[in-house]
């Protein structure tokens, strides 16, 4: 939803810092708290899987060599993981949490980076009060924005301007007349019909894609329903269990946002719960033309809000070249009075994050590296300290024949399998952990719609393993040198 939308609604509670950072703080512990409890859940398959790889290992110990003697080498990996199982599990554990607090922050900067990047191609863009938020402009301006799309070379207009243009109008109401309450009150995106079939509101998740196969049908046909009668109103299904209302009801919505105006309402269909529009509702932009047209009639006058009831219009541009040159035309035409501009969708949400983007800067070039750091840092000191008790045993390895790149490998390997399996189960984990919550959260609606929208990048799955193969060979790597030069004369005078 765009900022303006928002800042229409409302905002949310006015929190100091303090109160911010409290809640920062909390919400770290807790995602940290759920991460070690995923972390010692997925504990059985680590141990299952090092078991399944040590019994294979055995398997092949007897066959000829080279396969067969660095098959033994394996095993002596194995049994070293296996001598101090609590220092393996928690390692184990504590790459576990760490890598998925790397996969939120990730998760978070990427869905934020593509929000708000450029893009070249079809561009969705808005046209909005200039100095005004939320955006209020006359109807008159859909009007003009039209005949400058008219006035541009047929390669850099739409070829379809009615299926390529919308227009929003928001509306507050509740169906108690000045008594609104969270249990009556609704919010309208006032719209043509035509904007659902046409596409232009699949970046508010009404498209077959997110809606499925059946769902979009049965929106199709709700839509031919709206055409019928200015009354018919769409409602989702969310609001309607808030509201404990269902499709086929009559409802009189009391507007708080245009005093004096109310609308008779039917409705005649719902949004899925749990998407976008599960918990808002749509109507016909005529109905409240009609209406705003009856109020001048019976008041002698125009309703105050007349010529400021057009919140938004959205176009469907060609190319970003073509954007540009009808953003020259808006930015710089005094027809609108109001003034209005002409912004991309990414463009607008970018200026509403513009305060994220130290805190971006630095989740990608402080804390996520610095994650990584400690990381190594875990590796490197706990694969320090059993290089450091199993000296004696290395110096032995080298006796019976083993060189040192075979005892450098042990470590290695060590290093390699608790890093390799934290970041796999760790990303795996977060990857299908969200999606449950999103399947359920689909289903569920009501509250649990904000968790229907989550999506942890499929690029994470690839990303963990390789993650936790570099942490473990950077973690291993002074460990693993040093065990690489035991002197098997030095540790034997020792003993003597």
């Amino acid at each position: 939803m765009p900022p303006e939308a928002a800042s229409f609604m409302g905002g949310g509670p006015d929190l100091s810092l303090l109160q911010l950072a409290v809640y920062a703080v909390l919400g770290l512990l807790l995602v940290i708290f759920i991460l070690t409890l995923m972390g010692i859940g997925t504990l059985p398959i680590f141990f299952t899987a090092l078991l399944g790889l040590q019994l294979g290992l055995g398997a092949a110990q007897n066959l000829p060599d080279p396969i067969g003697k660095w098959s033994k080498v394996g095993g002596l990996v194995f049994r070293n993981m296996r001598r101090n199982l609590l220092r393996t599990a928690l390692v184990y554990v504590a790459l576990f949490v760490l890598t998925g607090m790397l996969t939120l922050i990730y998760t978070f900067v990427t869905s934020l980076v593509k929000l708000t990047a450029d893009k070249e191609g079809q561009q969705l863009v808005i046209l909005t009060e200039k100095h005004s938020i939320p955006s209020q402009m006359p109807p008159g301006h859909e009007r003009r924005l039209r005949e400058l799309l008219r006035e541009l070379d047929p390669a850099d207009r739409p070829a379809d301007l009615d299926a390529n243009i919308m227009t929003w109008s928001f509306i507050g109401g509740s169906t108690e007349k000045g008594k609104p309450t969270p249990q009556n009150s609704l919010f309208f995106f006032a719209l043509s019909p035509e904007a659902i079939t046409s596409g232009m509101m699949a970046e508010q998740g009404l498209n077959p894609e997110d809606l499925g196969s059946t769902n979009w049908e049965e929106l199709l046909r709700v839509v031919e329903v709206v055409k019928e009668d200015k009354r018919h109103v769409v409602i989702g299904e969310d609001r309607l269990k808030i509201m404990n209302k269902r499709v086929g009801d009559t409802i009189t919505v009391y507007s708080t946002n245009y005093p004096g105006v109310s609308f008779e309402c039917i409705i005649v269909g719902a949004f899925p719960a749990g998407g976008r529009m599960g918990g808002a509702a749509a109507m016909r932009y005529d109905y409240l033309l009609s209406l705003l047209d009856e109020y001048e009639k019976a008041n002698g006058k125009k309703h105050p809000n007349a010529d400021r009831c057009l919140n938004l219009v959205w176009v469907r541009m060609p190319s970003k070249a073509a954007y540009e040159k009808l953003a020259g035309k808006v930015n710089n035409n005094t027809a609108f009075t109001p003034a209005a501009k002409l912004e991309t969708f990414s463009a607008i949400v970018g200026a509403f994050t513009e305060g994220l983007k130290d805190i971006l800067w630095g989740m990608k070039y402080i804390v996520m590296p610095a994650i990584v750091c400690i990381m190594c840092l875990v590796v490197g000191i706990t694969i320090t300290i059993g290089v450091r008790e199993r000296w004696k045993e290395m110096a032995v390895m080298k006796v019976l024949g083993f060189g040192p790149g075979q005892v450098m490998s042990t470590v290695v390997a060590e290093a390699v399998l608790i890093g390799l399996f934290g970041g796999m189960l760790a990303t795996w984990s977060m990857w299908g952990g969200v999606a449950l919550v999103s399947g359920w959260a689909k289903g569920a609606g009501g509250g649990a719609a904000f968790f229907a929208s989550l999506k942890v990048p499929v690029e994470v799955l690839w990303m963990g393993p390789a993650l936790g193969l570099f942490i473990g060979l950077v973690g291993s790597a002074l460990p693993s040198w040093s065990a690489r030069k035991v002197k098997v004369s030095e540790v034997f005078s020792q003993v003597a």
